[in-house]
């Protein structure tokens, strides 16, 4: 296809031509130099009232194999030929790349697919920038599937919640249609994905965090504390810390602490003793092979948690998995770090706690197979020596005027043209640069997986029948959305399943209990029947509520001590516990085993069940999300158990840290 014909001056690096033909901006074009051709990229097309003048840019030659640039300018005259796909993945170095990530596609070229080298991923560094809203989030979920489906280990710090949809199937139409023309299919990676988080009572659905408590000691103490010492609290530290070892506990500091004579002890004692309040540290922590596992992608979900804490925790866990994969206890792996500007800011914006651990690991990471990603939407505000040190860039829109400078500070080979055009970037279309020596323009794939900025819709693909309106749930009377426990199942895949034309709906009302006993856990009782929930396709689980008031306040005493031992106990053990008389004992434990509270096997005896559940209530801990949404229903049950009787009973036995009323989605 022929474009049109260069005219009037031209350099060796650029030239123009007047258009005749369908040119657009950014297009690749070719024109015959000495029986070679060269490949241009056009920059910029004006038009008045008699011609269109197209601006390109000139990017070379292929001579013995090799890039060559021009000696001498190009002929006036020659023709502008429309660039064949041959030619450009020739010139540029593009090639399928199956060992490669594919990003997505060169922008106007749907057959020209563009890929990042997994292994320069993992021995270097990428960073992905964007306004707020301009698909920063999305890129990089299409980066992560890619890093799964090779078996890449990936570690998200995620401070909003955003990357836990990665385990669904892509709902999105629009998407879908795309995803079909770029020859893909969606797909959920809720095998790979495991959600972790200091704050399981906001975020219900991941594995509670816990941080190694051992080696906290000196510097890494102070890193540790949320807020900022003065020279005397430092002082008054270091002067207890000498009289410790390296296997003192926080406790045995606050003792130590309490012995100083100085008044600015009691400041620093209430520092110490809200970080160690947060419960993040443990001598049970989480372990760090399973953090970093093959093929496996860990979210660390912050959501809920203060910022001050959310530097602690990144300061503390990178620390820790740096510290391991250089003595090569855990596999290389990717680290994804999302709200850069916030854990690695520039000096005129503030500091954070976790800023020289990641300036570490951006500077020494690639000698040890971590490679890292920045993610940002002000790329001014983010450290200068970490940002440098990416070698591949992807940049979205941006506008800010201090962002754009930044942007053309540290991204090689971006052309002033190029840089005016960040802001005007369209939706889905990101610079690249670091894939080839030259920036490219790509228009990023849809996603697999679901889009964390979609709001969850249980009933988008049919309306249920016989729909009862949302205000008949009295206690959400004029509300549009209700907490909804996202079940497993769509209504899709149960009418395939069940062979149902019309499905109904049956809302479960329910209560997620956030329990503190040895370990922190969830629970969510069915308040139809008082279970505690196991099959969250029906509501049915195990029961575990009882009432004690057919028995005396001694009697209930000795109950609850027996629910202590986890096997069955002799009348002996039993009363080696009690402050009772041992004549005493016998008596109350035939009442209980009378009122089948205990059962008797010779000479032992146990807690009948439902009564020894409360014991095992740990082991049905849950990690399902509750999402707020509108919903369509037929059948509403009623809430037979109130949520203060459940919760005054858990009290008997457990820590109770926070409560939620929801409800549980049922076909039928």
């Amino acid at each position: 296809m022929i474009f049109g014909n260069i005219i009037g001056k031209g350099t060796t690096k650029e030239f123009k031509f007047l258009v005749t033909g369908d040119a657009k901006k950014f297009d690749f074009v070719q024109v015959l130099n000495k029986e070679k051709y060269v490949l241009a990229n056009i920059l910029e097309i004006e038009r008045d009232e008699n011609q269109t003048i197209a601006f390109c840019g000139i990017i070379g030659f292929i001579d013995n194999g090799l890039l060559s640039i021009l000696r001498s300018p190009l002929e006036p005259g020659s023709e502008v030929l429309y660039a064949s796909d041959d030619l450009v993945m020739e010139i540029l170095g593009l090639t399928d790349n199956k060992n490669g990530a594919f990003i997505g596609h060169l922008y106007g070229r749907s057959n020209i697919k563009v890929f990042l080298d997994i292994n320069k991923l993992l021995s270097k560094h990428i960073s992905i920038i964007a306004k707020s809203g301009f698909g920063k989030s999305y890129t990089v979920s299409v980066l992560i599937e890619e890093l799964l489906e090779k078996k890449v280990p990936i570690v998200i710090i995620d401070p909003h919640g955003e990357y836990s949809t990665l385990k669904y199937p892509n709902d999105n139409l629009k998407d879908l249609e795309k995803l079909s023309k770029f020859g893909l299919e969606k797909r959920g990676f809720i095998e790979n994905i495991k959600e972790y988080s200091p704050n399981i009572e906001v975020n219900t659905d991941a594995i509670p965090l816990k941080l190694s408590s051992s080696n906290v000691y000196g510097k890494e103490l102070i890193n540790l504390l949320p807020t900022k010492l003065s020279n005397n609290q430092l002082s008054i530290l270091y002067s207890c810390l000498k009289d410790l070892n390296s296997n003192s506990s926080i406790d045995d500091l606050l003792i130590r602490l309490e012995l100083e004579e100085n008044s600015a002890k009691w400041t620093l004692i209430n520092i110490i003793e809200y970080l160690r309040n947060q419960n993040i540290l443990s001598d049970s922590f989480t372990p760090f092979n399973e953090l970093v596992k093959q093929g496996t992608c860990s979210i660390i979900n912050l959501r809920g948690v203060k910022p001050e804490l959310q530097e602690v925790v990144v300061f503390k866990l990178l620390n820790d998995l740096f510290n391991e994969r250089k003595k090569q206890n855990i596999a290389p792996f990717f680290l994804v770090l999302e709200e850069a500007h916030n854990f690695l800011p520039e000096r005129s914006f503030g500091e954070a706690k976790s800023l020289p651990i990641i300036r570490q690991i951006f500077s020494e990471g690639r000698k040890f197979g971590l490679g890292a990603c920045l993610i940002s939407q002000r790329p001014s505000r983010v450290d200068k020596s970490c940002i440098s040190q990416c070698t591949t860039q992807i940049v979205l829109k941006v506008t800010n005027p201090n962002d754009v400078k930044a942007v053309s500070n540290y991204v090689e080979g971006l052309t002033l043209e190029m840089e005016k055009e960040l802001s005007n970037l369209p939706a889905g279309t990101a610079v690249i640069t670091g894939v080839v020596d030259l920036p490219l323009v790509v228009e990023i794939r849809p996603r697999k997986s679901k889009h964390g900025g979609v709001a969850v819709d249980l009933f988008n693909e049919e309306k249920v029948e016989n729909k009862k309106p949302l205000d008949e749930i009295e206690k959400y009377n004029n509300k549009d959305l209700i907490p909804i426990i996202v079940p497993r199942t769509t209504i899709n895949d149960f009418r395939i399943m069940s062979g149902k034309k019309n499905v109904k709906v049956k809302l479960i009302p329910c209560a997620i209990f956030s329990c503190l006993g040895q370990d922190e856990f969830n629970i969510i009782v069915n308040l139809a029947n008082g279970d505690a929930v196991m099959d969250f396709e029906t509501g049915k689980g195990e029961r575990f509520l009882f009432d004690i008031k057919d028995i005396s306040t001694q009697q209930r005493n000795i109950l609850n001590i027996a629910l202590k031992f986890k096997e069955s106990f002799t009348a002996a053990e039993l009363f080696s516990r009690s402050n009772v008389q041992f004549s005493e004992i016998y008596d109350i434990i035939n009442i209980l085993t009378a009122k089948g509270y205990l059962k008797k096997e010779g000479n032992f005896y146990s807690v009948n069940r439902p009564y020894s559940n409360i014991l095992r209530l740990p082991s049905f801990k849950c990690h399902e999300k509750i999402e707020y949404t509108s919903i369509e229903f037929n059948e509403l049950m009623e809430d037979r158990v109130k949520i203060d009787f459940v919760k005054d009973f858990l009290s008997n036995y457990f820590k109770i840290k926070n409560c939620k009323e929801c409800f549980l989605v049922s076909y039928y």
